[in-house]
């Protein structure tokens, strides 16, 4: 895919899936969607009927189709998104979102509408956010906070006096941080062992560094506009 006639292959992506996301949050992205295009947007199945009362709309939308409605379906037909239907029943849709992003080479990927009333599926996308982690730079975004899991080494410009929680799922070891209030060093979180919520940061700069496991990082965006 193509970005300003030059050739460059677009690097971000929104994907919206069909759980909770305000209007606002939405409202955040959407300097970025048409005409600008500096995302790709891509929506899962039934976020389709939302998006179509927001007059928000995607490049794309893929599911099994069993929650978009066919109003909404041929509303977007006849706005020229491209519809991939995929029918495969052992990949929830934010997962073909993810394999979409990835055939599309899509490498900074933002999502919203990833929890709702059902905790099982919120659960779920998590952990398809560990399974695809590894593939592409994976952020869960809500009204106030982003998350995604760590690198090795993972820092960030922060606001003084403001929530960071990290959560070891199912574990992390030699975990060292600096520019938080209880600073880890060379330690371990593990799921239903300890935990790392509601830490603080103390300064402008967060750092962590883990060794081995999966670290799931929780911190406020302070976003305008997403970008």
């Amino acid at each position: 895919m193509k970005a300003n006639g030059k050739g460059n292959i677009k690097r971000n992506c929104l994907i919206i899936c069909n759980g909770d996301f305000s209007k606002k949050l939405l409202e955040k992205f959407k300097p970025h969607n048409k005409p600008s295009k500096t995302f790709i947007t891509i929506a899962c199945d039934g976020a389709a009927n939302l998006l179509k009362k927001y007059s928000f709309i995607p490049d794309y939308i893929t599911g099994d189709f069993d929650s978009i409605t066919p109003e909404s379906l041929t509303f977007f037909k006849n706005k020229n998104v491209i519809i991939k239907k995929n029918k495969n029943q052992n990949k929830n849709d934010l997962a073909k979102a993810f394999d979409l992003a990835i055939m599309l080479r899509l490498k900074n990927v933002f999502v919203i509408g990833y929890s709702g009333n059902r905790i099982d599926h919120t659960l779920n996308n998590f952990s398809i956010l560990k399974k695809y982690s590894n593939k592409s730079n994976i952020k869960f975004i809500d009204d106030e906070f982003e998350i995604f899991y760590a690198g090795k080494i993972s820092e960030f410009d922060y606001k003084k006096d403001e929530v960071v929680s990290l959560m070891g799922l199912p574990e992390a070891s030699k975990i060292k941080t600096k520019g938080l209030k209880y600073q880890l060093k060379n330690e371990k979180l593990k799921f239903g062992k300890r935990e790392g919520a509601l830490n603080v940061s103390t300064g402008n700069h967060v750092k962590i560094k883990k060794g081995k496991g999966s670290l799931l990082v929780f911190k406020k965006h302070f976003r305008e506009n997403c970008r």
